[in-house]
């Protein structure tokens, strides 16, 4: 048996049907209710920081 997609594919999909479904598609109000309980650590935020603009539009 062979699956259609990755389990990271998987993992992405779900992820943001969470985020869409919980949070109205904030990506911002997810991540303010995640570091209310949670804070990171300076190499979270920077790889955060990264991310955000690898991605950002232009």
């Amino acid at each position: 048996m062979t699956s259609l997609i990755s389990k990271n594919e998987f993992y992405s999909m779900q992820s943001e049907r969470f985020v869409e479904e919980t949070f109205e598609g904030s990506l911002p109000a997810f991540l303010a209710a995640f570091t209310r309980r949670k804070s990171l650590t300076a190499e979270e935020v920077e790889s955060i920081r990264r991310l955000i603009a690898e991605h950002k539009e232009d």
